[in-house]
């Protein structure tokens, strides 16, 4: 069997230095050859210039730079701060550099491995349409959907956010042109066969987050008018662009068509509730007459550490438990959102639940519960 190549570019010289040493004088000598770089430059004249394969181990201070250069090696980062992933899914893994030495070289090889198998399956690589919903307002759903987002997008998921509220929030948090929606909410009903193109032309694009998306501000009347038709028409061109890996639609607590349609045409959805009577009975009248929906995924948000309400009338356990973060109770700075590293991670831990779980019900999973 030949051996994995093994190319690292990290600020931290010395540690590259050591990581070397440690898989030349290891078990893993016979699986992995390994290659150490000290420039930018020399690793892109490198890979640019040749048909590589095996993996490419960068420190966080280079991704930004390398995040969207094309290249036949496999990415994984280094990182100080990021936890190891755990889905075998994910397009660009993040290793946690505090740990063994073993275990870090244990999870690249389990990467990789993963990688090969899914990329060797048919049709595994496509588009997936996540929803985040709620039957009630002030669930944070919006604050669930952007961090959601946030959290792909760090970790080399190429991300689309949409929102189908009549008013998003997210616009005042999101750093971007935000006036485009209203001209393509026109070629939509207009011109529906050029859509596709225009998309192109008027997604906005924040450059912090690393994501596309696409919010209403001034657009309460078009959005109001927008059909299911509509909804599917601007869902389905967006994954036929190609581009993105997940497209988070952030929906509004109504009924409308176009929330309706999006609930339909998603790969899973996540139905927000509190542990509150008034919401768990709206959530519990809606999902009877939704009863349709596939891949319905609970998750209670604002948890304080106890559970007060029975959701059993849901017909599914309550797949993960985002915690209540006090800071947020009144917010007075768009930088306010950010400000919680806790349930930023904990949002990824939820979509990990999510993907485990396969659409099925799955044991309860809880988020730290601040206090």
């Amino acid at each position: 069997m030949s051996k994995i190549q093994l190319y690292v570019l990290d600020d931290d010289f010395l540690y590259a230095e050591r990581l070397a040493a440690f898989i030349r004088s290891s078990e893993f000598a016979e699986r992995i050859q390994v290659k150490l770089f000290s420039k930018l430059e020399l690793v892109i004249d490198f890979f640019e210039n040749q048909q590589l394969e095996g993996v490419l181990l960068l420190s966080e201070a280079y991704f930004p730079l390398l995040m969207n250069r094309s290249t036949s090696l496999f990415k994984m980062i280094l990182s100080e701060t990021i936890a190891n992933s755990k889905e075998a899914e994910t397009k660009i893994p993040f290793l946690y550099r505090f740990q063994s030495l073993n275990q870090l070289i244990s999870r690249l090889l389990a990467f990789y491995t993963e990688k090969h198998r899914f990329d060797a399956v048919p049709g595994t690589k496509r588009t997936k349409v996540l929803s985040v919903y709620s039957s009630s307002g002030n669930s944070g759903k919006t604050m669930t959907a952007i961090h959601l987002a946030k959290q792909l997008s760090f970790r080399g998921d190429q991300v689309f956010y949409l929102s189908l509220e009549l008013v998003s929030s997210a616009s005042q948090w999101l750093q971007g042109d935000l006036g485009r929606f209203s001209q393509l909410l026109y070629y939509m009903k207009s011109s529906p066969d050029l859509l596709g193109p225009k998309l192109q032309l008027l997604k906005s694009h924040d450059s912090w987050l690393r994501l596309d998306y696409l919010t209403p501000k001034d657009q309460i009347r078009e959005m109001q008018e927008m059909s299911g038709e509509h909804v599917r028409l601007l869902i389905e061109s967006l994954i036929s662009l190609n581009e993105y890996d997940y497209i988070i639609v952030d929906l509004e607590a109504s009924v409308h068509p176009r929330i309706v349609k999006s609930l339909d045409v998603s790969d899973h959805i996540i139905w927000i509730v509190r542990d509150d009577l008034n919401d768990l009975f709206k959530t519990e009248a809606l999902t009877k007459q939704m009863g349709s929906l596939q891949n319905v995924h609970f998750v209670i948000n604002k948890y304080t550490g106890k559970q007060t309400n029975d959701f059993s009338g849901l017909g599914k356990d309550i797949t993960y438990k985002l915690p209540y973060i006090p800071e947020w109770k009144v917010l007075s700075t768009p930088e306010q959102i950010w400000q919680s590293g806790l349930f930023s991670e904990q949002t990824y831990e939820m979509f990990t639940a999510i993907h485990l779980g396969k659409g099925h019900s799955s044991s309860v999973r809880e988020g730290a519960a601040a206090s």
